[in-house]
């Protein structure tokens, strides 16, 4: 045993230190990997022969900072995923309740959407019939929806915000418009308000406020049939 420690010894003391920094070179991730073997080693003086520790220190520094960064940012999405999930079945329960059977169904949807989802102003345009009237912006608005998902979208004319919420437009910061949709046919568009122009931002996923658009389609489609 003592001859093995020795010859250990030996090897170490003979180990040149030009080695040990080709090696680290070429290897610049072996301390990011190992970090807790050297966390006791850091160099504390500034001559030049710590430059190199120094900076695989500081590369470790910045890659930890970034992971950080990435887990918080994953976590804000999945908070923000898991809220939005509730409040759409929360809104999905309500829907398949009927709503109150007083209530006209498109008020009914428009006082929901707002109070489930927290949006300032809410605007639903059914697809009219073919021989009846229908508001001269309404092709605009539903063109935007034609490829049948939603879309969100902060650069509107100002005189299409009019038509669209008339006085309240003054407040209105970014907007989406959602299809109504009951089995791939458009049966019309909701227009959504905000005050927050980060609110409905182009970049802004879509699913929920697709899944939003087949709920209250398959709702009007069978509060009509209930009526025929």
């Amino acid at each position: 045993m003592e001859k093995n420690s020795a010859n250990k010894s030996s090897s170490s003391s003979d180990l040149d230190p030009r080695d040990v920094y080709d090696f680290l070179e070429q290897n610049p991730g072996f301390i990011s990997r190992n970090w807790d073997l050297f966390a006791d080693f850091v160099p504390s003086g500034e001559g030049q022969g710590n430059v190199f520790l120094k900076k695989q220190i500081e590369t470790l520094s910045e890659r930890q900072e970034e992971q950080n960064k990435t887990i918080q940012h994953i976590l804000e999405v999945t908070r923000n995923l898991e809220e939005m999930q509730d409040m759409l079945a929360g809104f999905s329960n309500t829907l398949l309740d009927q709503g109150h059977p007083s209530s006209d169904p498109i008020d009914f949807v428009v006082n929901l959407l707002g109070e489930e989802f927290d949006i300032e102003r809410v605007v639903v345009f059914e697809e009219p019939a073919a021989n009846a009237g229908k508001p001269d912006f309404y092709d605009e608005i539903r063109q935007r929806v034609a490829h049948r998902s939603s879309i969100c979208d902060d650069r509107l004319s100002q005189s299409l915000l009019e038509r669209i919420f008339g006085e309240e437009e003054q407040s209105i910061r970014s907007c989406a418009f959602v299809p109504i949709l009951h089995r791939d046919l458009i049966k019309g568009v909701i227009v959504l308000g905000s005050a927050d122009a980060k609110r409905f931002h182009p970049e802004l996923g879509v699913l929920y406020l697709n899944r939003i658009g087949r709920l209250i389609g398959s709702y009007l489609n069978g509060k009509q049939q209930a009526v025929e």
